[in-house]
Formats: structure tokens, sequence, C-alpha cells
């Protein structure tokens, strides 16, 4: 796929400098803006679609860069950057139905880049507009593409593969809004909640990912790591995993690690060339290192390196997608503070964390000592 993109682009960049001739300087400006504009309605049609068909946005990140402004509730993120271009939506099963309402929803997406990509064509009167049409017209079509990985799903893979889709992999979807209704009960704290619904679905459901996936989070939350490492762990050796689970599975057994070798339930050598080795073996399968900032950021942090955990956790913090992820992300950055001595600053952080997820034992734990101190 990186390689048909490379070829396409490729052949957008010399048909925009043929069409154009004299003016090629703005045919490619055109097929920038193009570029942009397709991707950006790619992800409007989602968010679109999604409201129309009965899914939950979980979270919108506009723009490049560092974090301009923030807007956090407990089910879902809005994120403005300090450079406005591009757009990041998820999205997620909440109502009975989730493979036909997502089906639904990336068929409307489609349609909707379809008639953006349509538009350009009337502005091809000019340089910049025949780049325009040529690259908005070239990503659309990329677009269309059934491609599904750990960091990306293209539109088309939601119309030519989600409906193929049988067996196990379709009862994740389906059991969605109950699993669902369990992470919104583990995101506000109620783990009592949460565990109830986790022991529901095991009776009926036991070999959903989701399922367990929802026993590893409740575990951490009660502080049983090595619990939640030994059943995450378990899930490497299931033959019915595809590539794009596996490495969401053994990025998961790189951040739990951690969080056992912090917490004391771990040996730190042992913890940590786990966690490195798990991530390792995740980035092969295609998870997105960005995506693993905060769990480096931790790795640092228990190895001494307290400058590193700062930055790697601050951009984990600026990327995260839910109260929770970036809570965790502050009390890392805070943390850190406290190994150098500054408390004051410190404090700052996690009292913001506390906002967000006051019953995080990472979030309490970290206040508990500050206020000590």
């Amino acid at each position: 796929m990186t390689v048909v993109r490379w070829v396409v682009a490729a052949l957008v960049v010399a048909g925009t400098i043929a069409w154009t001739l004299g003016e090629w300087y703005l045919g490619l400006a055109g097929a920038l803006v193009g570029l942009v504009l397709e991707l950006t309605a790619a992800q409007a049609g989602l968010a679109l679609g999604a409201v129309l068909f009965g899914l939950r946005i979980t979270h919108v990140i506009i723009g490049l860069g560092g974090e301009l402004k923030s807007w956090t509730r407990t089910h879902q993120r809005i994120v403005l950057r300090n450079i406005p271009v591009l757009a990041t939506v998820g999205i997620t099963g909440l109502k009975p139905g989730v493979r036909r309402r997502t089906v639904l929803t990336g068929a409307f997406a489609i349609v909707f880049c379809a008639a953006v990509a349509a538009a350009t064509w009337l502005a091809t009167g000019a340089a910049f507009g025949k780049g325009l049409a040529l690259a908005a017209t070239a990503c659309f079509f990329l677009q269309l593409m059934p491609v599904e990985k750990p960091g990306h799903t293209s539109l088309g893979w939601f119309i030519f593969g989600l409906p193929r889709v049988t067996g196990r992999r379709l009862g994740e979807l389906e059991a969605r809004p109950r699993v669902l209704a369990g992470m919104d009960a583990y995101h506000r704290g109620d783990i009592d909640e949460a565990e109830r619904i986790h022991a529901e679905l095991e009776r009926d459901h036991p070999e959903l990912l989701t399922v367990v996936g929802l026993k590893v989070v409740t575990a951490c939350a009660r502080e049983r790591y090595l619990e939640a490492l030994q059943t995450v762990i378990g899930l490497s050796g299931r033959q019915d995993l595809g590539t794009r689970e596996l490495a969401f599975v053994m990025a998961t057994t790189a951040g739990v690690a951690v969080q056992a070798v912090e917490s004391g339930q771990f040996p730190e050598e042992v913890g940590l060339s786990t966690a490195r080795s798990m991530l390792d073996n995740a980035y092969a399968a295609g998870y997105p290192k960005h995506r693993a900032h905060g769990t480096l950021a931790l790795i640092a942090l228990i190895e001494g390196d307290t400058a590193k955990a700062r930055q790697l956790a601050g951009w984990s913090a600026e990327a995260s997608e839910n109260a929770l992820g970036r809570a965790e992300d502050l009390i890392t950055i805070a943390r850190a503070w406290m190994a150098d001595g500054n408390n004051a600053k410190a404090r700052e952080l996690a009292a913001e964390a506390h906002e967000l997820a006051g019953w995080n034992p990472r979030v309490a734990a970290t206040r508990a000592r500050l206020e000590i101190s």
C-alpha cells in the first residue's frame, strides 16, 4: 500500500506539472491543498455518518503540532492544534447492529468524499484548480482501497472488507455496545460496574478479544498488574488473531509490564526487557510508534531519564484520545518533576490529572505523595 501511495503521488506531481506547464508551482500548490482537502473530507464524512447512523465519536483531533485548546469529557476528547490542517476522528459502536451502522457510515463518507472531489473539477480553469482536482481525485481513489492496519483504516475497508467479516471478529463488532458500557464504567471510575459487565460478557463471549481487554483494564484499575500481565500475555499464543490484533496485544503487554514494574510487582530488568521486546514486535506488525510514547515515557522515568520521560509523556498527552489517557501521561510528567525536586510543577499537573480521572490509582497516589510533601 505504501508503494502504491508513492506511485500515485509521483503520477499526480508529474501530471500536474505537465498540465499546468508555465504555472506548475501554482498547480503543485493546488495539489497540496487538494490532498489536505480530501483527507479532511474523509474524516468529516465519517463524523457526519457516525451522527446519522448511531455510532459514537470518541475523539476529534483537528490540526497538527502542539495542543492549542482541548475539551475533554469522559467519553470524548476534542483537540485543536496549532496548525489547523487535517483532522482525525475516532468512531465506535454504540447501539446494536454495529456492522450495519459502520458500513453505512463508511458508505456515507465515500459519497461525501466523491462529492468533494467532483466539486474540485469546477476549478480547473486555473493552474491551481487543476492541481487541486488531480490530487483530490487521486486521494479519493486511494481511499477506496480496502486497508486495515493498526494505525489506519481506509474508507474502502468499511464497504469492501467489513461486510465479509465473520466468526469471532463479527462477534467482537456485535458485542461492542456491551463492551463499551463496561469501558464507559471503567473510564468514569465505576470499577465495580465494569467488573459486573465483564462477568456477564465472559459468560456469553469468553473468546472475544474486547472482553479480555475489559478484564485487563479493570485488573489494572485494581492495581493487580501481574494478573493483568498474565491475562494479556496469554493472548499472544492464540491462533485466531490477525496481525493488526496481535500488534495491539503486544503494545498492551508492553504497557502493562511497565506499570507492573513501576508498582514494584515485577522485576525491573525482566519487565523493561519484556516491554521493549513487545514494542519491537508491535512495530514490526504495523503498530504506530507515536502511540507508544506513553509506555516509552514510563520506561524512561523508571530508568531515571526524567527529561526524556517528560518529553515523551508530553507528546503522548497531546495526542491522547480520552481523559484517562491524558491523566496517565500528566501523572508520568508530574512524577518526573517530583524526581527532579520540583513539587510545585508536579502539583499543577496532578491537579489537572485529578480533574480528568481522580479515581485512577496512579493519580490518587501521586496527589497523596504531593500533599504529604
